[in-house]
């Protein structure tokens, strides 16, 4: 397996409140966050929500976890994280309104479960295509899929940034968990909107394409964000070599 990954602030912004992890252990755990929010409180989201997913997860799945328990421990771990990062807003009132994307996979030979909430997102290239497995949580994207703006005024809309679900909004959190099998040759792609935003799926595309190394890949992403005018933070996490040919088939 070979990770490649860079987070950076960006041309605009002061601070990075965009936050990852990788956890390794018998399985996977990849996750990244964008955090929102004034002062530091996106940065203190993001980080809450990565480590706090990733401890509740550690100590609840194993090797040898059932799969079909894996959706009901991500489910929680999603809500106790969301529960804590309301608790610290009310407890720090400057941080009040603070809140951040989480997006990750969880990975045991072929299988997997995405657990997903806000507009960061995972793509798997599998035979020269580039799939989004997850969907945006954002106004922009809901009035697309409502047929009410066109592919091309999405990416120039006004209100692209207001995203409708995230950690550390409400009580009641609405994420979603989605089951995937992974084949030989796929690669995982996990980024935040600071790439999405300024470079097209095609582009995405490509670049996996070309570009052999993971590392050099995510950082030719985050470059290209950047050169763009990088108005906000950017994170590129990239999975190449998953699975071998001999891990063939998923046994589940």
């Amino acid at each position: 397996m070979e990770i490649g990954v860079l987070s950076d602030t960006g041309i605009i912004r002061e601070i990075n409140q965009d936050d990852y992890l990788i956890h390794q252990n018998g399985y996977q755990m990849f996750l990244v966050a964008d955090g929102m929010g004034g002062h530091n409180c996106g940065e203190v989201a993001s980080q809450m929500a990565v480590e706090l997913v990733s401890r509740h997860a550690r100590q609840f799945l194993d090797q040898d976890v059932d799969p079909s328990k894996l959706t009901g421990i991500l489910y929680e771990a999603f809500h106790r994280a969301n529960q804590k990062i309301l608790e610290y807003a009310d407890m720090n009132r400057e941080c009040m309104g603070m809140g951040t994307t989480l997006t990750m996979i969880w990975i045991k030979g072929c299988y997997g479960v995405i657990g997903h909430v806000g507009d960061s997102r995972i793509y798997v290239l599998r035979n020269k295509e580039l799939i989004q497995l997850t969907e945006d949580h954002s106004l922009v994207a809901e009035l697309f899929r409502k047929g009410e703006i066109t592919e091309e005024e999405a990416l120039i809309h006004p209100q692209k940034h207001v995203i409708t679900r995230a950690m550390g909004i409400d009580e009641t959190l609405r994420a979603e968990f989605i089951p995937i099998e992974l084949q030989v040759g796929d690669v995982l792609m996990l980024c935040t909107d600071g790439i999405t935003n300024l470079i097209c799926d095609d582009e995405l595309r490509n670049m996996l394409m070309r570009i052999d190394s993971a590392k050099e890949a995510a950082r030719a992403m985050v470059n290209l964000a950047n050169e763009r005018g990088g108005h906000d933070n950017s994170t590129a996490m990239i999975i190449r070599q998953l699975l071998s040919d001999t891990e063939g088939g998923c046994s589940y």
